[in-house]
């Protein structure tokens, strides 16, 4: 008789910034089909946010 082997498969989750590996337990963000480890929450919130970004005395008349 076959065995079959029922072991969870071992899926590798990577931070698409760093491309480093978010273990079992760390916290990580999901958005806009991308994880993001939190060493690298910082960069990925100043690229998502860049186009909001004003200087103070330089704002647009409207």
């Amino acid at each position: 008789m076959r065995r079959i082997d029922c072991r969870p498969e071992h899926r590798v989750l990577l931070c698409t910034l760093c491309g480093r590996e978010i273990g079992k337990g760390e916290d990580y963000w999901y958005l806009n089909g991308e994880s993001i480890c939190a060493s690298c929450l910082e960069e990925f919130a100043r690229i998502e946010l860049a186009p909001y970004r004003r200087t103070r005395g330089r704002e647009e008349n409207l």
